[in-house]
């Protein structure tokens, strides 16, 4: 029942709650003077008629200053320290003013007000005021926070910036527990901010004690061999250690692009991500040995960080690159419990991809791997081919052929109308999947295949923002397409969680009785210019954009013209029509099918003749004929 009640209230209009706040006020001011006069007299105090005018005053002179003093605009859940300091203040200030009318009124001979009572007055209201403010704010993060595991955070370092980091933490959440230590041996049992500092000697025990599983670093004031030393004893000690950088890099502007990027570029997305639902991630994955091919890139590795938290058998990781599968494996090895296994090699390797599958009794598969950068498989048609198109055909063969229950394509915008040869191999790629899908129907085959469809994802390699960021660092300029270019973009770890959860819902029957091998569409929210991106992030790392109006800015921005198979505009799918909702807000699904008297066996076999030919012509004229490849000019 309290937790309804509170939530209710939480609920309520910013200017709902302010009023509620006053009028609480205006009931504290008057019970600390009745209070006041009652301590007095050591009795329940009985005003008379002109007392009750005293009371009615100092709510009257109470609530404007504080109100001037901003304390109906401030947010309770966020009280700290500065407000406890404008509440003194705020009650200091009326305290004043109250024992000004309580004094005239002496004068006058209309009551009596004991000295005793101004003081009373004064402490009572600070004590009522502001216990009143810390009570609501306990109460509402105690009955509105989600119920969730208590987290124990070590905070390396007890000086300015450590003391901050604790209390905003603290402040933010009371199921947070920081514990802190410091290198100084004169602080080391004091308690500060409620917090008791540490000596680093008793780590240890402290993280085995009070189950630690992460740790912040705020010496930013230490020289970089002492923070490095810290920094490789707490990773040692199997903690996920967060720093923040020194004074020294801060100043000389190193890490203002990165700082900024990792708080700030959400922002400019204009649109709000949706918590995973939890059914849905776990559907096709808990318990179950999934494989995520291309595990090393952008989309694959995130893929494989949400498949570790969500509680699956095994996680199966295969990519063409030993860097990036090293990368990738290296960062999963230190989470207990997780067994995985790195697989080295190519999905166009039909052997291999059935002895994975087979050997780990593979029950879902994320195909994830492609040649994905428009530039580099125009110049490079025969192996783009080959990777998006034909090992997409390998693995979901292998799949079909074994025990896998469901088969992800990850696909792309630019395979709608595509413009390029890359666009058109995810295209193609698409067609594949719904062909295995549709045989599988027919064959009774209780198997899923189907692709997700969607723009950019925030700091995926290669795309713009990495490029404008690494572009701003070196004092630019930023090298832009064409000024009115736009694009979708959404984070990656909310990409790779809504894939995970489409995978999900196209096991529905309702989702694939009457279409089978759909594709799922996720929510990119509104198109971004990219001039716009560049501009703000221009702005975001405190520099200015040189042009015309302002010559001598910072950084300019150089328009070098489309590149080969680059559109202007990037869609989702071929009409609005065919898209319809699903149970999840941010995934669509479209039954868009393949060309009319396609033959995909007969396809395949030609597509396979020009990769051995290389006939580029002939290549081009089979994506326009196959996925309307350049039918559509921007």
């Amino acid at each position: 029942m309290m937790r309804k009640v509170i939530n209710w209230l939480a609920a309520r209009s910013r200017r709902s709650k302010q009023y509620i706040l006053i009028i609480m006020d205006i009931v504290l001011f008057a019970s600390a003077v009745w209070l006041a006069y009652s301590l007095r007299y050591n009795a329940l105090y009985d005003p008379d008629i002109n007392q009750v005018l005293l009371i009615i005053a100092a709510p009257a002179i109470g609530i404007p200053i504080m109100y001037a003093f901003g304390l109906y605009t401030s947010i309770t859940r966020y009280v700290g320290e500065h407000a406890l300091w404008t509440i003194f203040k705020a009650v200091a200030l009326t305290a004043v003013f109250w024992a000004v009318v309580a004094y005239v009124a002496r004068l006058e001979g209309s009551t009596l007000v004991p000295r005793t009572v101004l003081v009373l007055f004064w402490l009572l209201s600070l004590l009522l005021i502001s216990g009143f403010r810390y009570v609501s704010r306990w109460v509402i993060l105690e009955f509105t926070q989600e119920e969730t595991q208590r987290r124990n955070i070590l905070v390396y370092g007890a000086g300015d910036a450590g003391r901050q980091i604790a209390a905003t933490l603290k402040q933010n959440s009371n199921r947070i527990m920081i514990h802190q230590v410091d290198d100084d041996p004169t602080m080391w049992g004091a308690t500060i901010g409620g917090i008791k500092i540490r000596n680093p000697a008793d780590l240890e025990r402290l993280i085995e004690k009070k189950d630690i599983s992460e740790a912040i670093v705020t010496m930013r004031s230490a020289n970089s061999a002492r923070r490095v030393e810290v920094v490789e004893r707490l990773s040692r000690l199997g903690l996920r250690v967060r720093i923040l950088p020194a004074f020294v890099d801060i100043a000389d502007g190193k890490h203002t692009v990165d700082l900024i990027r990792d708080v700030e570029i959400g922002d400019l997305l204009g649109r709000d991500a949706v918590p995973p639902d939890p059914g849905l991630m776990q559907a096709n994955t808990r318990n179950k040995v999934v494989l995520v091919t291309g595990a090393g890139g952008s989309i694959g590795s995130e893929l494989c960080r949400q498949l570790s938290a969500v509680g699956v058998s095994r996680l199966i990781m295969l990519d063409s690159s030993e860097f990036a599968l090293y990368q990738i494996d290296r960062e999963l090895a230190s989470q207990s419990g997780l067994e995985r296994v790195a697989v080295l090699g190519s999905v166009d390797d039909p052997a291999l991809m059935r002895r994975v599958m087979r050997e780990h009794a593979v029950k879902t598969v994320f195909h994830a791997a492609a040649y994905k950068h428009v530039p580099l498989v125009e110049a490079n048609p025969f192996e783009g081919i080959k990777n998006n198109v034909l090992g997409t055909s390998t693995v979901a063969s292998a799949a079909y052929d074994s025990d896998v229950e469901v088969f992800v394509l990850i696909s792309t915008d630019k395979a709608v109308r595509p413009s390029s040869i890359m666009g058109a191999s995810k295209r193609v790629a698409e067609l594949i999947v719904q062909d295995f899908a549709e045989k599988a129907q027919k064959d009774g085959k209780e198997k899923v295949f189907c692709a997700v469809r969607f723009g950019n994802v925030i700091g995926s390699s290669g795309s713009v923002i990495p490029l404008f960021k690494e572009q701003i660092r070196k004092g630019g300029p930023i090298t832009l397409t064409h000024s009115e270019t736009t694009r979708y973009f959404m984070s990656i770890e909310e990409a790779a969680q809504l894939v995970i959860q489409a995978g999900s819902l196209a096991r529905r029957n309702d989702a694939r009785e009457d279409f089978p091998g759909r594709i799922f569409l996720l929510d990119m929210g509104n198109a971004v210019r990219i001039r716009d991106l560049a501009i703000k992030m221009v702005q975001l790392s405190n520099l200015t954009v040189s042009d015309a109006s302002n010559p001598t800015g910072d950084i300019a921005i150089h328009e070098i013209g489309l590149r080969p198979g680059e559109k202007l505009h990037e869609e989702l799918y071929f009409s609005v029509e065919a898209a319809k909702p699903t149970s999840h807000q941010k995934i669509t699904v479209a039954a868009e099918s393949a060309p009319e008297g396609l033959d995909i066996k007969e396809m395949f076999r030609e597509l396979q003749d020009l990769t051995v030919s290389e006939d580029r012509e002939r290549l081009l004229e089979f994506l326009r004929r196959v996925a309307g490849m350049g039918l559509e000019a921007e």
